[in-house]
């Protein structure tokens, strides 16, 4: 909530408190502190994710003892899975106040849609900041950002996967063969094996395809078949081929 006292039910993002207020309050404090962002995941995965740490020290003459060498050669070996575990190690062996992480998606809603690296970086200032008691008895307004967005793609990636397994399989039923429609598969996203490995973007570029192919319009927001005979499982439209 805002940084004040008062306590609200409704999910408002306008009473969260920024980082950007967060950071102002702790330079204040304490205006020698350094805010070093921490880069942790492979900037070949940038265009479907990043996943940033950030470290903080109230003084910046703690860096001078610190090797920078060994920050990147802990940060190197974090995923989305061990990145806590990562950023704890850094921040014990720099000495470090605090430390956090964030991981954004690209092509994300609000400023993770044009901007996901550097929303990523402002997100794990946030949750260092907040592991130092910078914070107003919740999450900061970009967190609740994330969270709202997080439940928006979940629906709408349930859509869009049901929406093109009903395609498929009407594809199918109008003569379209098996070894046709995964040729106009792959010829339209990545190799997969289940719809789950497709990012929001890429899962709405293969329905518009097979939309176009089966009728504008005419499938959207449609459940299924339950076990159609001889069909792929929900979730594995085709096997890709190489074309």
């Amino acid at each position: 909530m805002a940084y004040n006292k008062q306590k609200k039910n409704s999910f408002d993002l306008n009473q969260y408190e920024t980082v950007k207020s967060r950071k102002t309050r702790f330079r204040l404090e304490h205006p020698n502190c350094i805010i070093m962002p921490v880069p942790l995941s492979d900037v070949n995965f940038a265009a479907n994710y990043i996943l940033m740490g950030a470290l903080i020290w109230k003084d910046k003459k703690q860096l001078e003892s610190v090797q920078l060498d060994n920050i990147q050669k802990l940060a190197e070996s974090a995923t989305p899975q061990n990145a806590g575990m990562i950023m704890t190690a850094i921040a014990i062996q720099s000495k470090a106040d605090s430390s956090g992480y964030s991981l954004s998606i690209a092509g994300g809603s609000g400023a993770d849609r044009t901007a996901w690296v550097e929303n990523a970086e402002e997100s794990a200032v946030g949750r260092a900041l907040d592991n130092m008691g910078y914070h107003s008895g919740s999450a900061s307004k970009e967190e609740m950002e994330k969270v709202q967005h997080i439940l928006d793609s979940q629906k709408l990636r349930v859509e869009l996967e049901n929406n093109i397994n009903v395609l498929y399989i009407d594809l199918t039923s109008k003569g379209f063969s098996s070894q046709q429609l995964a040729q106009i598969i792959n010829q339209t996203v990545k190799p997969f094996e289940q719809l789950s490995e497709l990012s929001v973007p890429e899962l709405e570029k293969l329905f518009n395809t097979l939309n176009e192919i089966g009728g504008t319009g005419k499938y959207q927001n449609q459940q299924p078949p339950q076990n159609p005979p001889n069909m792929p499982t929900a979730g594995y439209p085709a096997p890709p081929v190489s074309v």
